[in-house]
C-alpha cells in the first residue's frame, strides 16, 4: 500500500517538487467519512488553471442556484498535492482532479469518492526553455510533471521515448545517455523555475504554457492533445458525502455542470473574461489565449486534423480510454507505487472508479452532441 506521500506528489523527488508533495506528513488511513447535510452548501475547490471553468463558470453564472443546489464560494489550492489531500478529509464536495490521481485514490487508498465523469479533454502542453529549441534537446536536463499519477507524465514520457530520450528519477540526468530527469511539481511554480533554469521544460495545463509564451520564459513544444488524441485530463470527482446526498441534488449538480461546459465550449471570450481576476489569477491574454486557440502557432504537430492545441469540455468519459490509461500507465516510470492498477483487468477499472449516470442523463437532455463519440478507439501518436 502506498503512502499519501508518495501518492499525491513524489516521496524521494528532490527538493525542486517545493509543495508537490513535500512535508504533509501523511499516512495511508483516512478519517471518518463526513456525514451527509443536504441542507449545505456545496463545497468546491479547485487548482488556478483552466481545467477548472466547468466548476468556475457553474459557480459564476449561477447554474448550481438555478438547479436547486446551495454553493459555496470555490476555494482555490496550489497543487496538485493539496487537492487529494482535502478530498480525503472530507473538506470539500466536488473537484476536479486529475483522471490517474483519482484512480489510484480510489483503487489504492479506499478514497470515498467517485468520477462523475469528464471535465475537459486536451488542453495542456509541453513548454521548453529559452535555451531548449526542441524536445531532443531536453538531453540531460530536468523535466517537470504535475503529478506522477498525471495523463501529463504518460503523455510526456510517450513523446521523450519517441526522440530516443530516456526518462529517470532521483538521479542527474546524463545528456550522454539521454536522460530526462522527471519531478513533480505545483503548477503554480513551475514558470518561476524554468524562468530561473532550474528545470528545462515543464508539462502542465494551460494557462501556464500561455503565459511561459506571454512572459518569455519558454515556448510551446507541443500540445499533449497532438499526442493522444482528444484525452481526458482532469475529471469531476465527488466526495462520498456528495454522493449520499439526496438522488436529485446530485442529478441538480450534473445538469449545472453539463451546462457550464456548453457555455465554456461556445462562449469562450465571455468565459475567459469571468474567470480573469476573480477566480484565476493569471492575466486575461494568458487565459484568453488558453480558451481560445486557434492554432498550434510554432509548436510541433504530427496529427493536424486533431485540433490537439484547443481545450474542448465534455461531460462523460469514453470507457475505452479508462481501459487504455490504465494499460498506458503500466509502461510509464513512476516514483511510487502503481499498486492496484498494476493488477486489475484494465477493461474493469473505468466501473469500479466511475459513476457518470447523472452526467449522461443531463448530457442526454441538455447537450446530447456531447454524447458522441464516446465508443471511438483510442489514437495515440507520439
Amino acid at each position: 500500500m502506498p503512502t499519501r506521500r508518495a501518492l499525491l506528489g513524489g516521496a524521494g523527488a528532490t527538493a525542486l517538487a517545493g509543495a508537490a508533495g513535500a512535508g504533509l506528513g501523511l499516512g495511508v488511513r483516512q478519517g471518518r467519512a463526513a456525514a451527509p447535510d443536504p441542507d449545505g452548501p456545496l463545497r468546491i475547490a479547485y487548482l488556478p488553471i483552466t481545467d477548472a471553468a466547468p466548476l468556475l463558470i457553474a459557480h459564476a453564472r449561477g447554474l448550481f442556484e438555478q438547479a436547486g443546489v446551495a454553493v459555496a464560494e470555490p476555494v482555490r489550492l496550489r497543487s496538485w498535492a493539496s487537492m487529494g489531500e482535502t478530498l480525503l478529509a472530507g473538506g470539500v464536495d466536488l473537484v476536479h482532479l486529475l483522471f490517474p490521481m483519482a484512480l489510484q485514490m480510489r483503487l489504492d487508498l479506499g478514497a470515498d469518492i467517485r468520477v462523475l465523469g469528464a471535465n475537459h479533454v486536451d488542453g495542456s502542453a509541453l513548454t521548453l526553455g529559452r535555451d531548449v529549441p526542441q524536445t531532443a534537446a531536453l538531453a540531460g536536463r530536468t523535466l517537470a510533471i504535475p503529478a506522477w499519477y498525471s495523463i501529463h507524465n504518460v503523455i510526456v514520457q510517450q513523446m521523450l521515448r519517441a526522440e530516443g530520450l530516456t526518462p529517470v528519477v532521483r538521479r542527474t540526468p546524463s545528456a550522454a545517455r539521454g536522460e530526462v530527469t522527471l519531478v513533480p511539481m505545483a503548477p503554480a511554480d513551475m514558470l518561476p523555475a524554468l524562468d530561473a533554469g532550474s528545470i528545462g521544460g515543464y508539462t502542465v495545463a494551460d494557462p501556464f504554457n500561455a503565459m511561459g509564451e506571454t512572459k518569455g520564459v519558454g515556448t510551446i513544444g507541443r500540445f499533449l492533445g497532438d499526442v493522444w488524441h482528444s484525452h481526458p485530463c482532469c475529471v469531476t470527482v465527488a466526495s462520498g458525502s456528495l454522493l449520499r446526498r439526496p438522488p436529485e441534488q446530485l442529478q441538480a449538480v450534473a445538469d449545472a455542470l453539463v451546462l457550464a461546459q456548453q457555455a465554456c465550449r461556445e462562449d469562450r471570450d465571455a468565459v475567459a473574461e469571468e474567470l480573469a481576476g476573480t477566480y484565476l489569477p493569471q492575466p486575461l491574454p494568458a487565459i484568453r489565449a488558453a480558451l481560445t486557440r486557434q492554432d498550434a502557432g510554432h509548436a510541433h504537430v504530427v496529427n493536424p486534423s486533431w485540433r490537439g492545441e484547443t481545450i474542448d469540455f465534455t461531460p462523460v468519459l469514453r470507457p475505452g480510454f479508462t481501459t487504455r490509461l490504465v494499460e498506458e500507465m503500466r509502461g510509464t516510470l513512476l516514483d511510487a507505487p502503481l499498486g492496484e492498477l498494476a493488477r486489475i483487468d484494465a477493461a474493469a477499472a473505468h466501473d469500479l472508479v466511475v459513476d457518470d449516470a447523472a452526467l449522461r442523463d443531463a448530457a442526454s437532455r441538455l447537450d446530447p452532441g456531447s454524447l458522441a463519440g464516446l465508443d471511438d478507439p483510442e489514437e495515440i501518436a507520439p
